[in-house]
């Protein structure tokens, strides 16, 4: 006998009304999906348009040529109650989701909160004739030794020590990293504790930074080349013992100063990448002076900017000092940590310093010979570092004296 057949009149008229929920169900389920669809292509475009204005509101010369800064805010401005916007107009990172980042929130609130002094004074740049020159190979990010099957990957190099996150992204796009911040803690720079070498060079430098597209060089030793990036400066001369502590903004074998900081100020930083042959912004402040402003950095686009690495790290400068393969001699901080550090890709996903994945690189710096560490960094997901810190320390020779150039 036939299903119909048998059906009660109450079980029919439930089967009817069944398939009409459903078929309602479907009809309402299309809007949804399209608004959803539409939603996503707004939200993209409004991305869009904000770094648009990024690039474009850069209009403020500096005497230096790659650099601009960003028109004055108003007075009585606001960047808690700004639109990104406006926020982009002058300068100021965007505004992060509180919901999906509270981390990241509550740093940009305290940086924000803290932005009273723009500063206007001229840079000056270190420039690479006298520092460091350009890479002559491409990256090599090929294990030169037995590496582990799981977990990050250990670098030993010539003038850096920090983390690279790498991803697989071959041209910029929603895999690409583009938003990097850290909170660094400016440490107290000298040469090393027993100095008996005497002045191997006028300057000792360390440079702490966050930036975009560093990464492993192969020539006759292991060496660390950035992109962009923005830190600071920590360095010390030899003849007199006077120390600097400049904010620095930069790509590749450029630096420029900005303005000075102190030891034990916090100094909050946040670039953004844009891709292709795009400057970069950055955003530089002291929190303990209520110093900042923002700036453009032109990417010289020796090859276009992809956004595969994010990086963390402390340099010695190389490759061109007095060193037999150029990297300057590295003074002792001690101590510098990195706080509150992420990066956000173009699809907003979050990664961090604390990464525990086999694409992540942990560098340690070397001495001139390869054969002692002079920097070290603590990373990991738990225990005092955590997912957001990195805690640098000074040691061998660096810290008690005795390298020997």
């Amino acid at each position: 006998m036939k299903r119909e057949l048998m059906e009660t009149k109450p079980e029919r008229n439930q089967r009817k009304n069944f398939g009409k929920t459903r078929s309602n169900q479907l009809v309402m389920a299309i809007p949804v999906l399209l608004l959803a669809a539409i939603f996503a292509v707004s939200a993209q475009a409004q991305n869009d348009a904000i770094d648009q204005i990024y690039l474009s509101a850069g209009t403020v010369t500096t005497n230096i040529a790659t650099v601009h800064a960003y028109p004055d805010p108003p007075q009585g401005f606001n960047p808690l109650k700004a639109n990104d916007q406006e926020l982009a107009s002058y300068g100021f990172p965007t505004r992060p989701d509180q919901q999906a980042d509270p981390d990241h929130y509550a740093m940009w609130e305290r940086a924000m909160l803290a932005a009273k002094i723009r500063w206007h004074g001229d840079l000056t740049t270190i420039k690479a004739t006298e520092h460091r020159s350009a890479p002559t190979a491409m990256p090599n990010r090929e294990p030169e030794s037995v590496q582990p099957l799981a977990g990050p990957s250990q670098w030993s190099n010539i003038n850096a020590a920090g983390v690279i996150l790498n991803n697989t992204s071959k041209k910029f796009g929603k895999t690409s990293f583009n938003d990097i911040w850290t909170s660094i803690t400016v440490p107290t720079v000298q040469l090393p504790f027993d100095n008996t070498e005497g002045c191997t060079a006028s300057d000792y430098f360390s440079v702490s930074y966050a930036g975009f597209d560093g990464g492993l060089y192969f020539g006759e030793t292991p060496y660390f080349y950035p992109g962009e990036m923005a830190g600071v400066a920590e360095y010390v001369i030899c003849s007199s013992g006077h120390s600097y502590y400049p904010a620095v903004v930069g790509w590749g074998d450029i630096f420029n100063t900005v303005f000075y900081l102190n030891p034990g100020d916090v100094f909050y930083t946040e670039l953004h990448a844009f891709g292709g042959c795009n400057s970069g912004t950055a955003f530089v402040e002291d929190l303990t002076t209520l110093t900042y402003n923002s700036y453009t950095i032109s990417n010289p686009c020796t090859t276009p900017q992809v956004g595969k690495s994010a990086n963390w790290v402390v340099d010695r400068i190389c490759c061109d000092g007095p060193a037999p393969y150029g990297a300057w001699p590295l003074a002792n901080t001690i101590s510098t940590s990195f706080e509150g550090a992420e990066v956000l890709n173009g699809s907003g996903k979050a990664f961090y310093p604390g990464s525990q994945a086999t694409t992540t690189q942990v560098l340690t710096m070397t001495d001139d010979g390869g054969d002692q560490a002079i920097e070290l960094v603590s990373q990991g997901s738990t225990g005092s570092q955590g997912l957001h810190s990195l805690s640098f320390v000074t040691t061998g020779c660096a810290y008690t004296g005795g390298c020997v150039p």
